[in-house]
């Protein structure tokens, strides 16, 4: 390979640290506005949001480690200005940053200011000054900012590998927290059974599809309404809404192929395969057969099988190709 394998490791986890840090303010901002809505939530039940929505991003043994328990504030400075979260959002923009350091000669100069102005962005922020600012300015300011970012280096950098290794970061990080935020619906804010198909039912999953800004896309799509199978089958397998799952194991698959291109077969095999296994049972899924195989289990087959494909790579191209060097 070309690139240096330090190099595509940063360009790899700049990709997905700046869409981690976008995916965690999509979720904590819906999650927090979607609290206030009238009717949608009582209090008994807030804290069970709370809860869910970090069982959802995989951190509840880390915050119970923090916390003695779950409450508003205390997740929402766990997730967005607590170090001691690797994964809060300036936790993620901290590391993105470093990682742009370490590919600075692939980045534009474009895209070298729009990672630097995320990163300052949150400069000095605690909570205090994020709930008296607001969250949704605060959330909406990474949003931005992330998408910012992408715009930026897909306009302004050279598509060669290393472009190829930094999508390939930021598709498996996308495809694995869309599969959360269905998960984090249907198993964990599931509604009791008399609720489901009702206003709170509805209301919900519009605050998924929301989350993933594809509430306005359903609609268009969608004319009988917001329902779970519908959803489902929008956010998992519609391959013209960009950030289903089907969408972006379609665009790994393609990308991962430019980015090892060349590769000797024992380095790039492993990963492809798991990619083209993942591929094929997409293409052939419909939501009501992954439904009636149990959602939850379908998500977390699916959420091992992208571990397995980031494990592969780093073995190959970044742990195993940075001892050879």
């Amino acid at each position: 390979m070309a690139l240096l394998s330090r190099v595509a490791e940063s360009l790899f986890w700049l990709g997905r640290f700046v869409e981690r840090a976008e995916n965690t303010a999509r979720l904590l901002d819906v999650t927090y506005h979607g609290r206030l809505e009238p009717g949608t939530i009582d209090v008994a039940g807030a804290k069970n949001t709370w809860e869910a929505l970090i069982t959802t991003l995989g951190f509840n043994r880390l915050y119970a480690e923090l916390h003695a328990d779950v409450t508003e504030q205390g997740v929402i400075d766990f997730l967005t200005v607590d170090r001691r979260n690797p994964s809060s959002i300036v936790s993620a923009l901290t590391s993105a940053r470093e990682n742009a350091r370490g590919c600075r000669d692939q980045l534009s100069s474009e895209t070298w200011v729009a990672i630097n102005r995320l990163h300052h962005a949150t400069a000095g922020r605690n909570l205090h000054l994020i709930l008296a600012d607001g969250l949704y300015d605060f959330c909406d300011t990474i949003r931005q900012g992330a998408q910012t970012f992408h715009g930026t280096a897909e306009n302004t950098s050279l598509h060669d590998e290393g472009w190829y290794w930094l999508r390939t970061g930021v598709l498996i990080e996308r495809a694995d927290m869309v599969t959360r935020i269905v998960d984090s619906k249907y198993h964990l804010l599931m509604t009791s059974l008399e609720e489901v198909g009702g206003p709170l039912d509805r209301y919900q999953w519009g605050a998924v599809l929301r989350s993933v800004s594809g509430y306005e896309a359903f609609r268009r799509t969608h004319a009988g309404g917001i329902d779970a199978p519908a959803v489902v089958g929008f956010l998992l397998l519609d391959r013209k809404s960009p950030r289903s799952l089907r969408a972006c194991v379609d665009a790994l698959r393609d990308v991962l192929d430019q980015a090892t291109e060349g590769a000797e077969p024992r380095l790039r095999n492993p990963a492809m395969r798991e990619v083209t296994a993942l591929q094929n049972r997409l293409q052939f899924a419909t939501e009501e057969a992954i439904i009636g195989g149990g959602l939850h289990e379908s998500l977390a087959t699916t959420q091992a099988a992208l571990a397995t494909i980031s494990h592969a790579l780093s073995e190959a191209f970044f742990w195993a190709s940075s001892s050879a060097a």
